[in-house]
């Protein structure tokens, strides 16, 4: 895996989005000023924004397995380097031991000689599975390949690689992912009553990332074909940097744009709200983004922010546990991507200090699957 996109996965929510990697350049295209409001659309939008605030209830996987799975299996789980791959760890384990499966977890710096040495390790200790996020197909070639020929399944989560050719399973894919797009298209559209000028930032180092982007400015102009959009892409050597600076530059040179939808709310969101404040701007500037972090979604709930689709590591951890549980128990696999929630001011959790599930009963749903409740 490379270091872009070992990084990729630890934000999206990914799905799977990163907050540090290298990339070059930034520019913009599209735009446009706000025309006559489309009744049609706008009743679209806003129905869409009504359904997707509501928090999941359900998995969005339903199928119980309907036979035994073995028991006894041990996985390794190859953690990519950052933070926000590092608390899927005992996520997994939780979901192993309904199984009653063991997880090891391998940390590594994200570099390819190590996520490939320890792909390798997992392979020579007799390992029955290994777990990856943001699997690079080109990167990991040769280890996908003996992993295939030793009998040693491999699951991913966040990745653009397609299951196949040793690659078991994958989930929270960029076209699943794509949802994301229309969800903050349609908040966009309904909070401004038609009457947008939007800016997606983008971060084009990370290919998952696309069709979030496309998704939100086709489905924005769907719902209102006067609304302006445009976007920019950041580069990610400016995450944690100057990227609030650069995207105030752009609407002080643009002073129609009033919305901001950010391909991942904790990379470039960071320090946004303060910059905007700053510039004169906060009170006509409104943030949606995907993803989420403390401050981000302390700024949600402060207002500062106006919505959020979080992503979910109970749903991906849980998904790819799922798919080596109907691989063993000689089933067909699920390709369910995970659920999306358009979280709001009034509706942020009380404690988002750490991961918490989109489904709040996750674990009973998924126990009902595996006939282990």
């Amino acid at each position: 895996m490379s270091k872009t996109s070992s990084r990729a996965c630890a934000a999206i929510g990914i799905a799977a989005v990163s907050l540090f990697a290298a990339a070059c350049g930034s520019g913009a295209s599209g735009g446009g000023t706000t025309g006559a409001t489309d009744a049609a659309g706008l009743a679209q939008a806003k129905a869409v924004v009504q359904k997707a605030s509501q928090r999941p209830d359900s998995l969005t996987v339903t199928q119980p397995i309907g036979k035994p799975v073995p028991t006894g299996k041990k996985i390794v789980f190859v953690s990519c380097g950052v933070e926000a791959c590092a608390v899927q760890g005992p996520i997994l384990q939780e979901a192993a031991s309904i199984l009653g499966w063991s997880v090891k977890q391998v940390a590594t710096d994200g570099t390819p000689e190590k996520v490939q040495g320890a792909i390798d390790a997992a392979i020579r200790d007799h390992a029955d599975a290994v777990i990856i996020n943001a699997a690079d197909r080109d990167a990991l070639s040769k280890q996908i390949a003996e992993a295939k020929q030793a009998g040693v399944e491999m699951v991913t989560c966040c990745s653009i690689a397609q299951p196949g050719g040793g690659l078991l399973f994958n989930t929270a894919t960029d076209k699943q992912n794509g949802s994301i797009g229309d969800y903050l298209a349609a908040d966009v559209v309904a909070d401004s009553n038609g009457k947008a000028d939007a800016l997606y930032v983008n971060i084009s180092a990370f290919s998952i990332l696309k069709a979030v982007g496309s998704t939100f400015q086709t489905k924005l102009k769907q719902y209102c074909p006067g609304c302006g959009v445009a976007s920019i892409d950041i580069p990610a050597t400016s995450l944690g940097k100057d990227a609030p600076d650069r995207i105030v530059s752009y609407l002080r040179s643009h002073p129609n744009t009033n919305y901001v939808a950010l391909s991942v709310s904790d990379a470039l969101g960071a320090g946004l709200p303060a910059a905007l404040k700053a510039a004169g701007l906060a009170d006509k500037v409104k943030i949606v983004g995907q993803g989420g972090g403390s401050q981000t979604y302390q700024d949600l709930r402060n207002g500062a922010i106006d919505a959020l689709v979080p992503g979910d590591r109970y749903s991906y951890d849980y998904q790819m546990i799922d798919a080596l549980a109907r691989h063993w128990a000689g089933v067909p696999l699920v390709q369910a991507g995970p659920p999306y929630w358009l979280m709001k001011p009034n509706t942020v959790p009380a404690n988002t200090s750490k991961d918490f599930p989109l489904v709040e009963d996750y674990k009973t749903q998924w126990q009902k699957l595996w006939g282990k409740a």
